[in-house]
């Protein structure tokens, strides 16, 4: 339950920082599609990039499904498991911000 709570706590530090930067943070509901990421995020003019957060002690392993999601998603797709990776991913994807 610990490493559930760990990365509660990283998605929530990182939806914070998304909107902090103007970006739209949606949570993605497992409706039927075993695996989809956890987050979307959105920015002006629709620039997307899907997120799959995972516990930051490293113990978290990606199902197959979401190894399915991930590969169908591409470039679109990232699983984060550190504060300072979502940062850079942010900051690099979306420059004008």
């Amino acid at each position: 339950m610990k490493n559930k709570q760990l990365e509660r706590e990283l998605e929530e530090r990182c939806t914070g920082y998304a909107r902090e930067k103007g970006l739209v943070s949606v949570k993605l509901e497992n409706v039927g599609m075993a695996g989809i990421p956890d987050r979307l995020i959105i920015g002006q003019g629709g620039k997307t990039l899907f997120i799959e957060f995972k516990t930051p002690n490293k113990s978290g392993r990606l199902s197959e499904e979401q190894k399915f999601w991930l590969k169908y998603l591409g470039g679109a797709g990232h699983v984060i498991d550190d504060f300072d990776d979502f940062i850079k991913l942010i900051d690099s994807v979306y420059r004008c911000i």
